[in-house]
This record gives structure tokens, C-alpha cells and sequence, in this order.
């Protein structure tokens, strides 16, 4: 199986790259909005899409299934690795085969963001050219003197960081993984005690084996991670299950993929209430999403009728309840929502959060909306971020299970249920080493 990644200035262009390449058997895997230009980050590239699509080179057919789960090939291996408890000695060996090189490469982690500061220094010094010639874009001297600075103070922390570490005499492989755990936005103190438990269970015979000590933490991230394995249900058994949160996070849209994903995928009867009456456009949405699946719609504005329609439902399977968004800060907003699904016991309430939101932020809501309480969590917009620590900062925090991932605005097939592989691959990039 062959797996490769294509860009172009817009969607259609790096699907045409794909199939060309690839031919027209290729299956896409995902796709994504990246920058584009020279430099690891791109701060000043053009936004470009990005497509990653396999094709299979031993001739059987091709599923996206397979392709995700590498079909038995190196990432597949490698996730069954994480899952399994132990490792055995000829899987050491392809694993040293696989990721020979990674260490190396992950040591140079510091490198691309000592590049990016020359780089701005060089446009900045081109500013300077172009002010002494009478022109001047402050806009552009201001962002470009804001990040320079930002990447001064990452770099300056990660060194501090790692400093300590080497300091404590950890091996060069756990100082590494560090690095790359606080890169990708896990708490400082979340990453240092990850390194520690590893420290102390590692055997010393494999401390200095990088793709063992990688898939050792792996494994210790797949104990802290809960997931409820989606929404339950089955022959018999009716399943409520209500979206909450802040606005902008795709609520709406999500109901939609999991009213497509139970009645295609399950084939179970679905029903929808909607309780956002604020956001007409929202609700007219949703009427239109219930129209093309043929599902009944009910448009709500208290408990009381909220109630009623569950009632109404009674023969169906499913029952999605569609919220307006809440900021966390408004205590009227967040009042009304408490009002809402006080003693709602037979309720699955999951919280929606976006993987874009700010650390602490995710961490003000979810304390705020948790008073309700909630059963479970859902991600979305992973395409639109770069970095996942977060997740697992909310994870350590909150314990609470994760349910959906979203991965785009397409329905009904940007939506997957959460699982620790994925979770883990998305912070360490296990099935791209």
C-alpha cells in the first residue's frame, strides 16, 4: 500500500494531484487546510489544502478502512504495538527498523524554529529597506516583530525546559518526547510527570531505544484516555442524547452527522428536537438535514415541551437534541441551560468543544457546563488545528470520556467516534514515523 499527501491552491487541485499520481483507484484518507512556503510553520504562506490519499500496490482492493489501519503493513503494526501489553522481541526489531532515523530527526526539534527566526529577520530587515525608501507597511513591521518575539519566548522556554531535564540526567530519548509533548501543547507539568512514570518503569535495557520508549508512552497516554465507544444503544434500547456548549463549535452541523451516522450506519430511527430558537438560520438548517434524511423534527422553547416531545418520539431509537450556544460568562445564558436538563437522568448530555479553542479556555467552559453534569465529550474541528495536547490536558483535568471526533464540515462523513489509538496518534504521530 502506497500513502502519500498532495497540495494545491484549493481542494479540486489536490485531488487532481492525487488521482494523477496515484490513478483512479486512489482512495483519500483525509484532507486538511495547511500554509504553505518555506519553513516548518509557513507563518507567512498562503493557505493551501492538503490531501492524503493511499493506493494499494499489491493489487487487492483498497478500502478506507484498510488504509487507515495500514492493512497489516508499518502503521498498522505499529498500532497494534500500542494496543497489545507487551512487545515481542522480533517487533522490537521492525520497530527499530521502522523509526532507525527517528531520534536523529526528532532531535533536530529546535532547528525549523531557529530557521523561522531567520527568516523573519530577513523580511524584517527587507521592511527596514523599504522604509528608508520612503514606503512603510506597519501592519506587516508589527506582526513580524510579534512573531519573532513569540518564537524567542518558545524557544526560550522549550530550552529551559529541556535543560532541566538533561540536568535530572534523563536520557536523551525521554528529553525528546518531552520536547515534542510541550510543543504539541501539553501542560508542562502533565508532560514532566508522563516522563517520570517512564523513567522509573522503563527497563534500563530499552531506555536508549527511542521507538520503544515512544510506544511505551503511548501506551501509559491510552490508560488516562476514556471513551464511551460513541452513543449506545441497540435493539430495545432508546438512546437521548442532547449537544451542549459554546457557540461557533458546530453543534448544529454535528447533530446532522450523528442523525446520518445512526440511521445509515445503525439503521436505528432517529428523531430530532431543537431547542435553538434564538439562531433561526441554525434551525432552518437542521429542518433541511431532517427533510433529506426523513427523519420527524420538533422545534422546542422550554423543558416542559422538551419533554412532551420526547414523549411524542416514544417508537423512535434515537433522540438528538439540538442547543443553542452558551457563553460560559453569561450566568443568564447559563442559567437557562441548567433549567433545561436539571434532573434529565435519562439524557446523555455531551459537551461540543472545538480543537482551535485556547487551553484555558476549554477549561473555563467545561467547569461552567459541567454543573449540568455531562456524560460525555466531543472534539470538534480537528482540521483546522495543528496541535492536540489540549485534548489531553482536558482528559487528565476532567476524566470525562471522549465521544465523537469531527474532522470537517462535510456530512455525514466528518464525523468518526473517538478512540485511544487515534487520540494517541494525533499528539505523538505514531502512524506517520
Amino acid at each position: 500500500m502506497q500513502i502519500k499527501r498532495y497540495r494545491g491552491a484549493d481542494m479540486q487541485e489536490a485531488l487532481q494531484r492525487a488521482k494523477e499520481d496515484l490513478g483512479a483507484d486512489a482512495v483519500i484518507l483525509s484532507t486538511r487546510q495547511v500554509r504553505g512556503g518555506s519553513g516548518t510553520f509557513g507563518l507567512f504562506g498562503k493557505p493551501m489544502m492538503e490531501v492524503t490519499a493511499a493506493r494499494d500496490t499489491d493489487g487487492g482492493e483498497l478500502t478506507p478502512d484498510m488504509a487507515l489501519a495500514g492493512s497489516g503493513g508499518p502503521k498498522g503494526r505499529l498500532h497494534q504495538m500500542i494496543r497489545n501489553r507487551g512487545t515481542s522481541p522480533s517487533e522490537h526489531e521492525f520497530v527499530r527498523q521502522m523509526m532507525a532515523k527517528g531520534q536523529a530527526e526528532t532531535q533536530s526539534l529546535l532547528t525549523p524554529l531557529q530557521d523561522e527566526i531567520q527568516e523573519l529577520r530577513g523580511l524584517l530587515q527587507a521592511t527596514s529597506e523599504s522604509t528608508r525608501n520612503g514606503l512603510r507597511d506597519e501592519a506587516a513591521v508589527r506582526q513580524i516583530r510579534s512573531e519573532m518575539g513569540e518564537i524567542r519566548q518558545l524557544l526560550q522556554n522549550l530550552s529551559m525546559q529541556s535543560a532541566g531535564m538533561r540536568d535530572a540526567n534523563y536520557p536523551e530519548n525521554l528529553v525528546v518526547l518531552f520536547q515534542q509533548l510541550i510543543f504539541n501543547g501539553m501542560e508542562e507539568k502533565f508532560a514532566r510527570r508522563l516522563i517520570e512514570e517512564s523513567m522509573k518503569n522503563i527497563p534500563s535495557t530499552e531506555i536508549h531505544d527511542f521507538s520503544y520508549v515512544k510506544i511505551f508512552l503511548a501506551r501509559m497516554l491510552m490508560k488516562i484516555i476514556k471513551v464511551s465507544g460513541g452513543l449506545a444503544g441497540g435493539p430495545g434500547k432508546r438512546t437521548i442524547a442532547a449537544l451542549v456548549g459554546p457557540t461557533g463549535v458546530g453543534k448544529t452541523t454535528s447533530v446532522a452527522k450523528l442523525a446520518s451516522e445512526q440511521l445509515l450506519k445503525y439503521r436505528r430511527q432517529v428523531a430530532l428536537i431543537t431547542v435553538d430558537t434564538f439562531r433561526i438560520a441554525a434551525v432552518e438548517q437542521l429542518k433541511v438535514y431532517a427533510k433529506i434524511m426523513g427523519v420527524p423534527i420538533t422545534v422546542v422553547n422550554t423543558k416542559d415541551e422538551m419533554r412532551a416531545a420526547i414523549d411524542k418520539f416514544k417508537q423512535a431509537d434515537v433522540i438528538l437534541i439540538d442547543t443553542g450556544g452558551r457563553s460560559q460568562r453569561d450566568d443568564l445564558q447559563m442559567s437557562e441551560i441548567y433549567t433545561l436538563f436539571r434532573g434529565a437522568d435519562d439524557i446523555n448530555i455531551i459537551l461540543a468543544l472545538s480543537a482551535t479553542t485556547k487551553d484555558s479556555d476549554l477549561t473555563e467552559v467545561t467547569r461552567r457546563f459541567g454543573e449540568i453534569p455531562l456524560s460525555a465529550v466531543m472534539f470538534t474541528k480537528l482540521d483546522e488545528s495543528t496541535t492536540f495536547g489540549s485534548l489531553f490536558n482536558h482528559a487528565i483535568r476532567f476524566k470525562l470520556p471522549f465521544a465523537y471526533l469531527t474532522t470537517g464540515q462535510k456530512v455525514p462523513e466528518d464525523i468518526e467516534v473517538a478512540s485511544k489509538e487515534r487520540l494517541v496518534d494525533l499528539l505523538l504521530n505514531i502512524s506517520n514515523a
